[in-house]
């Protein structure tokens, strides 16, 4: 049965989510993803934990914060690339992501091998 992208972004959604949680204790406020084309753009809002709120308020701690949060994502490259896989079908050829120490938002970007998008069929009953 094919899935609609809603259906796709969805589950994304929950596998980041999930990995947020086992991974960093606590996950998002608030998470989307989207398909577009060959990418999968995850957007997490109210990401930052009490400990972090408190260190970005130096530059410092926010060199650190983004450090971490760096790492962090590229110690488990392996992990979001298979989670990836498994819920597209796609191998991921490019990761990039970034957070923002000040209103406390992600962005993970996910650079695929080919197309994403499966759109409802139309006309059928």
């Amino acid at each position: 049965m094919m899935r609609t992208k809603g259906q796709i972004e969805a589950e994304i959604s929950q596998a980041i989510l999930k990995f947020e949680k086992e991974h960093i204790g606590r996950g998002p406020e608030e998470i989307r993803a989207f398909v577009v084309a060959d990418m999968i753009v995850v957007r997490e809002r109210g990401v930052l934990t009490p400990a972090e709120i408190h260190l970005a308020a130096t530059s410092d701690g926010k060199e650190l914060i983004k450090q971490f949060r760096a790492c962090l994502v590229e110690n488990s490259r392996m992990l979001l690339n298979s989670m990836i896989r498994e819920i597209t079908g796609r191998e991921t050829v490019a990761l990039h992501s970034d957070v923002c120490t000040s209103s406390g938002e992600r962005v993970l970007v996910f650079c695929l091998d080919d197309n994403v998008e499966v759109l409802p069929e139309r006309g059928k009953k």
